[in-house]
């Protein structure tokens, strides 16, 4: 029995071969019905594109590159952010390679040949992102690099203005008079941003800064000793805003060592959402940085720059949305 070619699908689907293209290459110009129906042929055909001849009709490699923080495995939220890239190049017949951080060995020589990258939260003191930014390759970032160590072609972010005001707000409108934030890295712009925005709302509001800078790596002992001060009775901070993923359910547990209520001594809000959050006890108000769509959205990004061909005459921008959910710590 002979393989089943495009033009096999095509007759199958009553569709021209450059329309079954399209349809199985997830490019537009189709209708969806006729996509799906592309699709149910090529399934029922047991037709399988050739990636190596597909590649070479689109000058391409097929595979893109991904760097991530080196702390990347200690948080939940990068893990979701991949599958989201992954999900969205898989269906486009394109494979993702994952690169070890500047820390783990990076050396962007000896990469294998590469379309493009993706770098999600590049940290200023991280040199890999400085090498891989000045490779002449389309590179979107997941939030903006730092200024100077290099321009991407596109970049996604959250509405971090926004998501610090509502974060705020929310505090101030549960009663909390004295809101501070807390930051576990200093390295990335958008804890950097986010500081600044918080700096700007208290002298609206003319309150008093309180900003407390721990490490995810500190034992609970170290973390009591630097927060005991930061929530005195009567000064100390009656609303935090934790800027990291996981650390306010470690922050609820320094409250309780620290004799303080969740909810209602201090007023308690996650910036980064995630299951653990919603099953904490108290449930913790977090903000939903939807890190798959994040991830789909960096994919996406990244594909449209490849099929533009070239570098585009302005950055290219992406917004993914931030709502707020509110739980029983605020």
């Amino acid at each position: 029995m002979s393989t089943p070619t495009l033009s096999d699908v095509a007759a199958r689907a009553q569709v021209s071969i450059a329309a079954a293209s399209l349809a199985l290459n997830g490019k537009p110009g189709v209708s969806e019905s006729t996509r799906e129906r592309v699709l149910g042929a090529a399934k029922h055909l047991g037709y399988r594109p050739n990636p190596v001849g597909r590649a070479l009709r689109q000058a391409r490699i097929g595979s893109i590159g991904l760097y991530l923080p080196d702390t990347a495995g200690q948080f939940s939220y990068y893990a979701e952010v991949t599958n989201g890239i992954t999900e969205v190049l898989h269906r486009r017949g394109t494979s993702l390679l994952f690169l070890p951080n500047s820390a783990n060995g990076l050396q962007i020589e000896r990469a294998p040949l590469l379309d493009g990258y993706i770098l999600i939260e590049p940290h200023s003191d991280d040199p890999g992102v400085a090498e891989i930014l000045a490779q002449d390759l389309p590179v979107v970032t997941g939030d903006r690099p730092k200024s100077g160590l290099g321009d991407p072609w596109g970049i996604v972010e959250s509405p971090t203005r926004e998501l610090t005001r509502d974060s705020l707000e929310h505090l101030r409108e549960r009663g909390s008079k004295r809101p501070g934030i807390l930051v576990i890295e200093r390295v990335s712009e958008w804890t950097l941003d986010l500081e600044q925005y918080y700096l700007e709302w208290c002298a609206e509001h003319s309150i008093t800064p309180r900003i407390a800078t721990v490490s995810i790596n500190d034992s609970n002992e170290e973390l009591v000793a630097t927060l005991a001060p930061f929530f005195t009775a009567g000064t100390g901070c009656d609303g935090l805003f934790t800027a990291g993923d996981g650390i306010a359910a470690r922050i609820a547990g320094i409250l309780r060592t620290l004799g303080k209520t969740v909810g209602k001594d201090v007023k308690l809000v996650s910036g980064v959402d995630s299951d653990l959050m919603s099953f904490h006890t108290p449930s913790i108000t977090a903000i939903d940085l939807q890190p798959r769509l994040f991830g789909s959205t960096c994919a996406e990004l990244m594909l449209e720059l490849l099929d533009g061909g070239h570098r585009p005459a302005t950055l290219a921008r992406r917004l993914v949305p931030a709502p707020l959910i509110a739980r029983d710590s605020a």
